[in-house]
């Protein structure tokens, strides 16, 4: 008889390990669509993509799985980031020198020949000035990076900035295509998204492949001991091997005798809730830029996403729409955050696009991003040891508290399954 593993969720990591373990996976969503973090929402014909997404990986086989499922455009990515009324390329470390102001290309200037201290740096803030320099850091990198993550940027680790951070001006980088290890984003690297219709257009066609998916299931208790999992209409799966997607503190509340030490370390595992503002205009967008990032305060959002610019189909929709992302806990109502959004978008130079808004509507998110503080990865290492004992494996951005893209969801869940398949048949 075929040992069952059961998948907690249908988002990227979910899909990815169903797809590696073939007839033998059993995948419960609780909602009713996949995708997870990556679903696309349709509004008022404006198409917009939870927290804005193109896909792009370094791992050959995650764009073949990707590409054989669907008809993908190709495009150059065209972003760039606010500062002080201008539009300076992505990233600004690199194109500090299309600066007006004199004295801030000097500071950067100065500041980038200073820096590279060879000396071990302890978190994210010292990594800023070591890494680039005072005025770059001053200037950009570090109230683009306080509006996102909060202003103890000390409180961050390094781990992370070499796949998420570009290089200075005058240090050669590009985005690798292969090699399994993801590299920042550049300037006109060559991203990927569904020909028709939204990003989560992706996730539908790889669920196709799923034999044994069931959509409306909400867990709401594991048994480890019984190795069976009930969900909140009643139903009961039984399972040899679990693999969970959920939120990590989430996964916990289901299971039952959980030690008090892990209940305490995962209390310090910190959440960055998310507000993301669309926004939906009476006409197309004039402009064929996809990203803006902004670290100016008077735009609340740290990322604004043009999202209608991401494919031919999009572009020719009748009306577009713009999604702008806001790190943290607000105090604004709904209507003022609009409202601010709206006169950002103004002060981007969208003066068309914001003078002809039809609607718009918040979507709150209370798992935004895992914040990569120390600590997170002990915390992580010690609860997988504890849940993979019950045959337990937790995955996914929120599973591993991995600040990860899609395509690295896909892959981290496609070698899961591979892994597990492998240990049957050992």
């Amino acid at each position: 008889m075929t040992e069952q593993t059961l998948i907690i969720g249908a988002g990227p990591a979910g899909l990815g390990a169903a797809l590696a373990l073939g007839e033998q996976a059993v995948v419960l969503e609780a909602g009713p669509d996949t995708g997870g973090l990556c679903r696309t929402i349709t509004l008022d014909g404006a198409v917009f993509d939870l927290g804005g997404h193109s896909f792009h990986t370094p791992h050959p086989n995650i764009r073949e799985l990707v590409f054989q499922s669907l008809a993908m455009e190709e495009q150059k990515r065209q972003a760039f980031c606010y500062f002080r009324g201008q539009q300076i390329p992505f990233p600004f470390q690199k194109h500090f020198e299309q600066v007006h102001d004199g004295s801030i290309r000097e500071a950067c200037r100065n500041g980038l020949a200073a820096a590279g201290d060879k000396r071990p740096v302890t978190n994210f803030d010292e990594y800023l000035n070591s890494r680039f320099g005072e005025g770059i850091s001053r200037h950009f990198l570090r109230p683009y990076n306080q509006k996102l993550w909060g202003k103890d940027l000390g409180r961050l680790a390094v781990d992370w900035t070499p796949e998420r951070v570009p290089a200075p001006a005058g240090t050669s980088e590009r985005f690798l295509s292969q090699g399994g290890k993801r590299t920042p984003l550049q300037d006109g690297t060559t991203v990927a998204y569904p020909a028709k219709g939204g990003f989560g257009k992706i996730f539908r066609a790889l669920a196709k492949r799923i034999a044994n998916l069931h959509f409306s299931k909400r867990v709401v208790r594991i048994d480890p001991a019984k190795r069976e999992v009930s969900t909140a209409d009643g139903s009961v799966f039984s399972w040899h091997q679990l693999i969970s997607t959920l939120p990590i503190p989430r996964l916990l509340d289901l299971l039952p005798s959980v030690p008090a030490w892990i209940t305490r370390a995962v209390r310090d595992l910190e959440i960055l809730p998310m507000s993301l503002v669309l926004v939906v205009g009476n006409g197309r967008l004039d402009t064929p830029i996809q990203r803006f990032y902004c670290a100016d305060p008077e735009i609340p959002a740290h990322k604004i996403v043009l999202n209608h610019n991401s494919s031919s189909y999009l572009r020719g929709l009748p009306r577009h729409g713009i999604m702008a992302e806001i790190a943290g806990p607000r105090k604004e109502t709904g209507q003022q955050l609009i409202q601010q959004v709206i006169d950002g978008l103004r002060t981007l130079g969208l003066t068309s696009f914001a003078d002809n808004v039809r609607q718009a509507r918040i979507i709150r998110l209370e798992f935004g991003y895992p914040v990569p503080t120390h600590s997170r990865s002990e915390i992580v290492g010690g609860v997988k040891y504890w849940l993979s004992a019950r045959g337990i494996q937790t995955l996914g951005r929120f599973g591993e508290w991995a600040y990860i893209n899609s395509d690295e969801a896909l892959h981290r869940g496609h070698n899961l399954g591979h892994r597990l398949l492998q240990r049957a048949a050992a």
